[in-house]
């Protein structure tokens, strides 16, 4: 356990000795004096004692590690202590207003203003507040709503103490009743603390969010860069921690790598938005009626039966419909029949994602083998080499040949160029530069097989 859980466990420990203290003082002056107000204060100050031994064994679990069992971790503990802690001042506050209404109404014991009653109030008074203080600050730093409870009835502790002491002013100014009185107002501090502490604790057992949570988090996730719409956000709190979830929509046909990339991104958000926050989100797929390829893609995904789409077109034609072209690829020792029903079935889901296409066409290409042997022979072939960086520095749009790379694969050249262009230009018109450059060498150079050309800027 670190030092910040350590810290709010002894807190509690000490919390619990010092409650134990105060009941023994408080019921021994209370029965010297026969004060209704004093012997109240010892009731609430068991309940007191009763209380923080829930927060101190609410505390301890809280900061228990998630296992099997709890896979959320062991956080509402400390809510159901404080939630316990309510109810039991809630007792206690019934009980002391009932005793005090009894007495002011028939009469009771005679009531002795004692001095020393007068030196065991104030010195509970100050060692409550100093509680008070110390319970709220590491159960704000701590998070811990046990403590924070424990320091609501400090509070409500000291403000009983102060109508204590004025019913026993009242006693020696000769008013009898201004203990019962006295008494009767400290059951209304209780109860208040009580319904307070009690309301709290028992929004956070029924999921109520923390306010503004939500909010601050749909902000937060809507600005990562990829996620196009956020689509729920809960947030619940458990013991000093945030639980939630979120689902998000991006891109149909985000890789399973940029999807988990983009969800540790969320979650890098959401803690710095809400530091004790454990989030899990959900992805999901946004579908754009307009974005006609990308449906296809997606179309094509769920489909499986092709491993790779590529070069789709759609044109739509003057009646409206839409005539599809595209290439696919298949394992290259599939029979002709094998694929000609996979091409139909990828034609149906097609037509069903678009039913506006009139036309399909898919034309089916081999897939390569996953890897081809080969030799750089750019050193040998210096003179071919030298040749195609001419044919390259040739283009008009060429600032100049970076890079060619010749490989020898089966007796046959395969060429890799690499050509800067001005980076002003659109990745369309780059594109046909580099068909254009891939059509010049092949002319000008036969003996090259295949030539693949690339374009930086």
């Amino acid at each position: 356990m670190t030092a910040l859980g350590r810290r709010p466990v002894l807190v509690a420990l000490v919390s619990v000795f010092i409650g134990v203290a105060l009941v023994l003082g408080k019921l021994v002056v209370g029965l010297l004096t026969g004060s209704l107000g004093i012997l109240s204060e010892a009731v609430h100050s068991i309940m007191d004692v009763i209380a923080s031994i829930f927060a101190l064994v609410a505390v301890s679990a809280a900061r228990k590690p998630a296992d099997p069992e709890h896979p959320y971790g062991h956080g509402r503990a400390e809510n159901l202590a404080a939630f316990g802690e309510g109810v039991l001042l809630m007792i206690t506050a019934v009980g002391i207003a009932f005793e005090a209404v009894r007495r002011v109404m028939i009469g009771g014991e005679t009531v002795k203003a004692a001095g020393y009653a007068f030196v065991l109030l104030i010195t509970t008074l100050v060692i409550e507040a100093g509680r008070a203080v110390v319970l709220n600050r590491v159960g704000r730093i701590a998070e811990s709503e046990a403590l924070r409870a424990d320091a609501a009835n400090r509070l409500a502790d000291v403000l009983a103490i102060l109508a204590v002491l004025a019913g026993l002013v009242g006693v020696r100014l000769g008013f009898v009743w201004a203990d019962s009185v006295a008494a009767l107002l400290v059951a209304g501090i209780i109860a208040r603390a009580a319904a307070m502490v009690a309301w709290r604790s028992g929004d956070i057992l029924i999921d109520r969010a923390p306010a503004g949570a939500e909010r601050q988090l749909r902000d937060a996730i809507r600005g990562v860069s990829g996620v196009r719409e956020v689509r729920s956000v809960r947030v619940r709190r458990s013991g000093p921690n945030l639980l939630g979830d979120a689902s998000i929509a991006t891109a149909r046909m985000l890789s399973v790598e940029a999807a988990g990339k983009l969800v540790e991104e969320v979650k890098q958000v959401a803690n710095a938005t809400l530091p004790s926050l454990d989030l899990t989100v959900v992805v999901e797929g946004q579908a754009r009626p307009a974005d006609l390829v990308e449906r296809i893609h997606a179309a094509a995904a769920r489909n499986g039966g092709v491993r790779d789409l590529h070069n789709v077109t759609v044109e739509r034609e003057s009646d409206g419909s839409l005539h599809l072209t595209m290439h696919a690829k298949l394992p290259g020792d599939m029979t002709l029949a094998t694929a000609a029903l996979t091409s139909a079935d990828l034609e149906r889901t097609l037509r069903t994602e678009l039913p506006e296409a009139t036309r399909v066409d898919i034309h089916l290409e081999p897939m390569e083998p996953h890897v081809v042997r080969g030799k750089d022979v750019t050193s040998r072939r210096a003179e071919l080499a030298a040749r195609m960086r001419e044919v390259v520095a040739a283009h008009p749009e060429v600032k100049r040949c970076v890079d060619v790379e010749l490989s020898d694969r089966r007796k046959r050249i395969y060429a890799h160029v690499v050509a800067e262009l001005d980076g002003a230009v659109s990745l369309e018109h780059a594109h046909q530069v580099e068909t254009e450059l891939e059509e010049r060498i092949r002319r000008a150079l036969p003996e090259v097989h295949e030539v693949v050309a690339r374009a930086i800027a």
